[in-house]
């Protein structure tokens, strides 16, 4: 384990996975389904998919597409069945039959190597899949290539559509590409997760929109800690842990930009209770973030929120610290 890795790991009995990203032409696609997947948000597939019900909420899935495109945890898995067409390999019965936009013939069979004009169709029920993801997103496109990814899978040379990474493996090869630790908000929600906070998403929403109507009426469109933005980009940021208190307490909260509101709820962005910003280490990489560092708030802080922010300061900071 490295330096620092000490409490950055991967909840215990949580799996990693690297799913295959379904584009529009994605070539195994053939026939009239396809999946309704963003990369960033949510990820579908069904009982056909080998681990199709291994897959589980809390488990970390990282998403290629040739190149690495990003990875998060999984909130929430929903279920349903469908009626499916497949197309199948006229001469061995098997699935796995790939369309070739430039040969002729136009189709051919990964496993027995037929060359054929048309596959054979099926229909079948299934049990449907789809994964929430949305809330640990990171961006992380073309910082792995494909023979990387897959060389930190658990079996290499699986085709599949979800292949089990070996977790430390894929991180070391992460950090070996990027600086500081762009999955330390993977770790948080994956705790998040398995000490039962998957309620706080619907918490929040009981009122949430009254809240942040009553910031933006206050703050007229100003974030905290970045100033002016649009107010499709502002979101109603709690100073104080919502999932444990229930409630909106006055002056307990102020407008973030949403990629800043989430930084500030995994602690890498911390306010101090003079009102000065603080941007971890792993972030002073990214010039957005580092030119945020030391600056100060664009609000004046209540002594109320001037508390709420002390509190949150001793959560991520004094413990980092040491203290």
């Amino acid at each position: 384990m490295r330096p620092g890795d000490e409490g950055l790991t991967q909840v215990e009995g949580a799996r990693a996975w690297l799913a295959q990203s379904k584009q529009e032409d994605y070539r195994r696609l053939i026939g009239s389904d396809r999946y309704d997947d963003d990369a960033a948000s949510h990820y579908s597939w069904d009982s056909s998919v080998p681990s199709h019900a291994t897959v589980a909420e809390g488990d970390a899935i990282v998403i290629w597409d040739n190149l690495l495109l990003g990875a998060s945890v999984i909130e929430h898995i929903e279920h349903g069945t469908k009626e499916k067409r497949t197309s199948r390999c006229p001469e061995c019965g098997r699935a796995n039959v790939v369309m070739r936009s430039t040969m002729q013939p136009p189709y051919r069979c990964d496993d027995c190597h037929a060359e054929f004009d048309q596959p054979e169709f099926t229909t079948k029920t299934v049990t449907t899949y789809r994964s929430n993801h949305g809330q640990a997103w990171v961006d992380l496109e073309g910082v792995l290539d494909g023979p990387t990814l897959r060389s930190v899978c658990v079996y290499p040379k699986s085709q599949n559509s979800f292949r089990q990474l070996r977790w430390d493996d894929f991180r070391a090869a992460l950090r070996g590409a990027t600086q500081g630790d762009p999955l330390r908000v993977l770790d948080v929600t994956s705790e998040q997760i398995a000490g039962g906070h998957k309620t706080r998403p619907v918490r929040v929403r009981i009122g949430q929109a009254a809240f942040r109507a009553a910031l933006l009426a206050q703050y007229d469109r100003t974030c905290a800690i970045t100033g002016p933005c649009p107010t499709d980009a502002l979101e109603a940021c709690h100073l104080y842990s919502y999932a444990k208190v229930g409630e909106h307490k006055d002056q307990g909260g102020v407008l973030l930009r949403r990629d800043i509101h989430r930084l500030f709820d995994i602690g890498l962005i911390a306010v101090d209770g003079a009102g000065v910003v603080d941007v971890a280490a792993e972030l002073l990489d990214y010039p957005t973030y580092r030119d945020l560092h030391g600056t100060r708030v664009h609000i004046d802080l209540s002594e109320k929120q001037r508390a709420w922010l002390r509190g949150h300061w001793t959560e991520w900071r004094s413990a980092a610290d040491g203290g």
